[in-house]
């Protein structure tokens, strides 16, 4: 399933460099978002590879997590659904719950209770949101059109964003083991259940 997932998406970011002058990609800042696309999809095997600890079985589950989000973006996109449905909102939580439940993993066998990486991954959550918002309103700024930017739209997303990071603290809270030692031995990957 992840492998088709990531086909999909590089299909659709392939589609979005071809076509990207197209009324339905068209103000998107869509060739940028393909290419954003392809990267992020790398993420999970390049830090799995990359990151110290214990070499686990590959975490399909994340990789899955972190794809999921991008295929809804690139679809969403490609077929318009944007225009009609609010799939942004469920975008922005998942995003934040993903990247708050993975940097608190990463954080939480280096501080001494586990409250701190839940409150470290939800904040890193939260400044990514933050700057994602700050470079749609350069890009708007710049002249980006076809955006559809509103107050009531980023208020929206931050919305979300709060939502998801709050829910990746949460598993943060709940999955990492209390005991610094144990955290320690487990690492990141441990707490993330890979």
């Amino acid at each position: 399933m992840t492998l088709a997932a990531k086909a999909a998406t590089v299909g659709f970011g392939i589609d979005a460099l071809i076509n990207h002058a197209s009324p339905r990609l068209r103000g998107k800042a869509i060739r940028t978002r393909a290419i954003g696309y392809t990267a992020a999809l790398l993420l999970v095997p390049i830090a799995w590879r990359v990151l110290p600890g214990p070499r686990d079985p590959y975490p399909r589950a994340l990789d899955l997590a972190v794809t999921l989000p991008l295929l809804a973006d690139a679809a969403g996109n490609a077929f318009g659904i944007y225009e009609r449905v609010r799939v942004d909102d469920a975008v922005h939580v998942a995003n934040a719950a993903i990247l708050a439940g993975v940097s608190g993993s990463l954080i939480a066998p280096h501080v001494d209770e586990p409250w701190q990486a839940a409150l470290a991954g939800g904040a890193i959550a939260i400044a990514g949101e933050t700057l994602w918002e700050s470079m749609e309103y350069v890009a708007w700024r710049l002249g980006q059109d076809g955006m559809d930017l509103t107050y009531e739209d980023t208020m929206d997303d931050i919305i979300g964003t709060w939502i998801g990071a709050m829910v990746g603290a949460l598993y943060i809270l709940t999955r990492a083991p209390r005991r610094k030692s144990t955290r320690e031995r487990r690492g990141w990957r441990g707490i993330l259940g890979a």
